[in-house]
């Protein structure tokens, strides 16, 4: 019999037995059967010491891809600020390829945007200095009877919502004229669907020089007809002069009008019945973060490079932004602070700003903001990836702590004590040097490590693998961070001023491989396979383990927007299985079942011995006393039926089943086809408590079973 959660460090032979013997009344132990069927003994009696806290349903938040701006945002229009796109050379080949952004660069627009009508030529002038908003402006030229305009293609959410409004800034130095502001056929010009005149007051430049000039925040509203955009349909935004005027715009700005504060409803609600209980904002763009770029008016936030993604940062989604989302979503923020390019004091200035009380500067300058009360923030995370040359500012094991110490001693008599404060730890797969050198000098103010695992799927040690090897080290993943985790708290234990008092906080944790692939992925059934038994994983150790966040809420395993429509991935399906139904104490389990071997598997976890094929999890809820049984089969090619025993436990003649699945290991939604795979429920007889049921291959099931 082996434990497969065992959740202990090398503690010696006989003290390893001990815990060993311990975690058996609490946890999954596996036997190894060649049978073709499985047994699965549950004992509701016996239950954890610990209760899991719903700390480990986090979820986690960056600006990266379109995770917020077409994510959380509701905001449509690409650098609406008409500055130069600020991004990497790689962004730009990869964004804007065709012909026709070519052309529209030569003519001195800013990228996407193109000119309404490519024929009437050079009508256009970039103008730095003076801009209503960040450093650029445009100056538009018109023609005698005719109309000239900018234009940029966007996909809107036209299954909800057939009104749009938003606003811009424009100024006319030759007196009152009109702007019109439009939706249109995309490339054809002539086809209106939507059209508004606002008048722009004129406003002499006195000096005569050029940019010195008056700006005027001018509001619009759109509203489509029924049916004239189909769903996944892009049109082109446009704004244009007509006949031989002459007028500066600047920032321009477009929202569907069901938008809340700005974000997107359909993510909103998406996001809220996740229950996802703590919402990270964070990673790599967070060390080259400046917060104060967040705040304020968000036409007055200006645009700059994102450096660790190579894209623009328009910032319209900053501090206040996050904490609103957190309240409509039900979780609370867990922040990464600037260790790259910032210093102590401006981390001081953010966590005031958050969590002091008015009479400090920070809480002073919320309340000017129209937030007076203090934000409950859940956690300050000092650091994000600090250990690898890729993050900017990024450490070495021997100045990291020093760091922490002064990032700490700033904030501290700041941070409430209910507010967990995460020290940034290494991987589990590279930890030594880094967490060691951390636990060595700074065990008295350490109460969290962070870890984080974004893992390739596709990286097979052995090279020669074919896909049957593949997938089963990839779903085996799981079961070898089990096991690595004891050597990352057999260190903490090994210094007696951590032990038992610091824990690990799973900040980050995605799998992924490249995008239509043959392999395990965050947005595929193998991807959602793989979560849940990254869920049964996490369960079960938390009590070492009590704060894991996935990666993310919006973009990879979380809440999908291409095309204008919202969607969600298996992943998200399987967190959300956990999350709603997941009871908060771990029971124990003993399983029968086939196991198999990996062997120069995925190269950090490359080696995992006696992997069942079934993977078990039984918990119970203290408030109702139900007890929940969650089983992954691992197993792609069949299904494994199984003779369940329920010990000790009372239960009603019939039990809820909810279960994960598809056709293929490699099924996934899209906007096409964005219900493909979801949960489907029925109801099971169970007449006794010795029953049996049958797993499908490749699927995820969740047994509920009440109280009698």
């Amino acid at each position: 019999m082996k434990v497969l959660f065992s959740g202990i460090g090398l503690l010696g032979l006989a003290g390893a037995l001990l815990v060993r013997i311990a975690w058996c009344q609490s946890s999954s132990t596996y036997v190894s059967s060649s049978k073709g069927e499985a047994r699965i003994s549950v004992f509701a009696a016996e239950r954890a010491s610990f209760t899991i806290p719903r700390t480990v349903y986090g979820t986690f938040l960056e600006d990266i891809g379109h995770s917020v701006f077409g994510g959380v945002s509701a905001e449509l229009l690409d650098n609406p600020s008409l500055e130069a796109y600020d991004a990497s050379l790689a962004t730009l080949k990869e964004r804007f390829s065709l012909p026709a952004f070519e052309q529209s660069t030569e003519m001195g627009l800013p990228l996407p945007w193109l000119p309404l009508r490519e024929h009437q030529g050079w009508r256009y002038e970039p103008r730095w200095g003076h801009a209503a908003n960040s450093q650029r402006y445009l100056y538009v030229m018109g023609l005698p009877d005719q109309e000239v305009g900018i234009r940029q293609a966007i996909y809107l959410p036209i299954e909800r919502e057939r009104n749009y409004e938003g606003l811009l800034f424009a100024s006319s130095g030759e007196g009152p004229i009109e702007l019109r502001v439009s939706l249109r056929r995309h490339d054809y010009p002539d086809a209106i669907l939507a059209s508004t005149m606002i008048e722009v007051p004129g406003s002499a430049e006195e000096s005569g020089v050029p940019g010195e000039v008056q700006w005027h925040k001018l509001n619009f509203k759109l509203a489509l007809t029924e049916g004239a955009v189909a769903p996944l349909e892009p049109v082109d935004f446009a704004v244009s002069v007509q006949g031989q005027h002459r007028v500066s715009l600047d920032e321009l700005l477009l929202y569907p009008s069901d938008a809340i504060d700005g974000l997107d409803p359909e993510e909103i609600n998406a996001a809220k019945a996740l229950h996802s209980s703590l919402l990270r904002f964070g990673g790599n763009f967070t060390s080259g973060y400046h917060w104060r770029d967040g705040i304020g008016p968000v036409e007055k936030r200006s645009s700059m490079l994102n450096q660790s993604w190579g894209y623009p940062e328009y910032n319209l989604f900053g501090t206040d932004d996050l904490m609103k989302y957190c309240d409509l979503i039900g979780a609370r923020p867990q922040i990464c602070l600037n260790l790259g390019s910032g210093t102590p004091q401006e981390a001081r200035q953010l966590v005031e700003y958050c969590q002091a009380g008015a009479d400090t500067p920070g809480g002073a300058l919320r309340r000017a903001n129209g937030h007076p009360a203090p934000y409950p923030v859940a956690a300050w995370e000092l650091g994000n990836e600090l250990w690898g040359q890729f993050q900017i500012g990024w450490e070495t094991p021997q100045v990291y702590p020093d760091r922490y110490r002064a990032y700490y001693d700033a904030i501290r008599s700041v941070v409430p004590s209910t507010t967990m404060m995460f020290a940034n730890g290494a991987d589990v797969d590279d930890f030594r040097d880094w967490n060691g050198a951390l636990i060595e000098k700074d065990a008295d103010i350490l109460s969290y490590l962070t870890t984080h695992f974004v893992v390739g799927t596709d990286r097979m040690v052995n090279k020669q693998a074919g896909r049957a090897a593949a997938w089963a080290a990839d779903f085996a993943i799981p079961d070898g961070m089990a096991r690595d985790l004891e050597q990352v708290k057999a260190q903490i234990d090994a210094n007696p001023a951590t032990r038992n008092k610091v824990k690990i906080a799973f900040t980050e944790w995605l799998f992924w491989a490249p995008e239509g692939s043959d392999y395990p992925r965050w947005d595929n059934l193998g991807g959602a396979i793989l979560g849940a038994s990254w869920m049964n994983m996490l369960l079960s150790h938390a009590d070492f383990v009590p704060v894991s966040d996935m990666t993310g809420l919006v973009e990879f395993a979380g809440i999908s927007k291409k095309l204008g429509r919202v969607f969600v991935t298996p992943q998200y399906w399987a967190f959300s299985l956990y999350s709603n139904y997941a009871g908060d104490t771990p029971v124990r389990t003993r399983t029968e079942v086939e196991e198999y071997n990996v062997q120069g598997g995925e190269h950090r976890v490359p080696d995992i011995p006696h992997v069942p094929y079934l993977d078990v999890l039984a918990t119970i809820d203290s408030a109702r006393h139900n007890l929940i049984l969650f089983v992954v089969n691992r197993d792609w090619r069949k299904a494994i039926p199984a003779a369940i025993d329920l010990k000790d436990f009372d239960h009603a003649p019939e039990a809820t089943v909810r279960t994960l699945n598809a056709d293929s290991v490699l099924t996934k939604n899209d906007e096409e086809h964005p219900d493909t795979v979801h949960p489907v429920t029925t109801r099971l007889n169970v007449p006794g408590a010795n029953f049996r049921y049958e797993f499908p291959a490749h699927s995820v099931t969740v047994m509920s079973l009440e109280r009698q």
